[in-house]
């Protein structure tokens, strides 16, 4: 996959498509959760198994790994597409991503990420070269 980004918006329903390219790569089965600088993750089955399995081995006893773990797990929504290959993403999901009209989609390092445009132009607006230095070598 290359790091091209696709830009659409919610319909009147608060439905979306992930973009075919991605979608197929994403296989039948994929789902969708919280991730981290206010986007959503959208994985394959198999993510999403490695995922499950990763947060029930914490340890219960350390609150913030509990409190995370819960958190992801709560927030960890299998998608249901209608016949038009759209998904309706709950409320909490759109809540937490801020998606309310204008949505990016784009494969990330990991996975399928969810943007809402004003989140993800803040994000991006924000990144100097000096902030990838020892990450990325250009």
């Amino acid at each position: 996959m290359n790091g091209i980004s696709y830009s659409h918006q919610l319909d009147a329903k608060n439905r979306m498509r992930i973009p075919a390219k991605l979608r197929d790569e994403l296989g039948p089965n994929y789902s969708v959760t919280v991730g981290t600088g206010g986007c959503l993750y959208v994985y394959t089955e198999e993510q999403t198994k490695a995922l499950v399995q990763k947060l029930g081995s914490i340890n219960s006893f350390e609150p913030k790994q509990l409190k995370a773990s819960r958190f992801v797990l709560y927030n960890t929504w299998q998608a249901v597409e209608d016949k038009q290959g759209r998904i309706l993403l709950p409320e909490n999901l759109r809540s937490y991503a801020k998606l309310n009209k204008n949505i990016i989609t784009v494969q990330g390092p990991r996975c399928v990420e969810i943007w809402s445009e004003e989140v993800w132009n803040e994000y991006f607006n924000s990144v100097e070269l000096a902030d990838l230095s020892g990450v990325i070598d250009f």
